[in-house]
């Protein structure tokens, strides 16, 4: 079997292209912004309302799991009673102490 060269050849042997002035051009600003340090990132505004919030939870006090039982349960059983007059209490404290 004879392989022939007939001029087809997909690896082809000329030099890369220069690149031309818009590739020059974002090249350079990607080179020069990577240097000066000018990148920089923002976040939404509904991302640092959520970062926020994480924060605040992981601040806050430790779920009482054994309450949370116990609450679960009268209330399914239909033995809670909500306390109307501490519930009241507790609020015209929290507006009076600001």
């Amino acid at each position: 079997m004879k392989i022939e060269n007939n001029g087809i050849n997909p690896l082809s042997s000329n030099k890369m292209q220069p690149a031309n002035g818009a590739d020059k051009k974002v090249a350079s600003h990607a080179m020069s912004s990577a240097v000066s340090g000018q990148d920089r990132a923002e976040l939404s505004e509904n991302a640092r309302m959520l970062a926020k919030a994480r924060a605040s939870l992981e601040e806050g006090e430790e779920i009482n799991t054994e309450k949370v039982a116990r609450l679960r349960e009268q209330i399914q059983s239909g033995d809670y009673t909500v306390q109307v007059e501490e519930i009241a209490r507790r609020l015209m404290a929290g507006i009076f102490s600001r």
